[in-house]
């Protein structure tokens, strides 16, 4: 069975997936727009592309917020 690693930071799906015995390979994914000081990848996209090979899509986001100081929050 394979596990969905939608919304996984991509190291960790990739290791959760080739610690199963699946071969994984990556594609990235940029929005037009852009993510100004992205700080994750995570993935947006699994799919199976042959015996034991799966194909994340991962793509960038801001995950940690700035309080009114500019530090970072998680």
């Amino acid at each position: 069975m394979i596990p969905c690693v939608i919304g996984y930071e991509e190291h960790a799906a990739a290791e959760l997936l080739s610690s199963m015995g699946f071969c994984v390979s990556r594609i990235e994914y940029i929005s037009k727009r852009g993510v100004e000081d992205a700080d994750s990848a995570r993935v947006i996209r699994q799919r199976v592309i042959g015996n034991n090979s799966i194909e994340i899509t991962v793509s960038y986001f801001k995950t940690k917020m700035r309080d009114d100081t500019g530090d970072s929050k998680s």
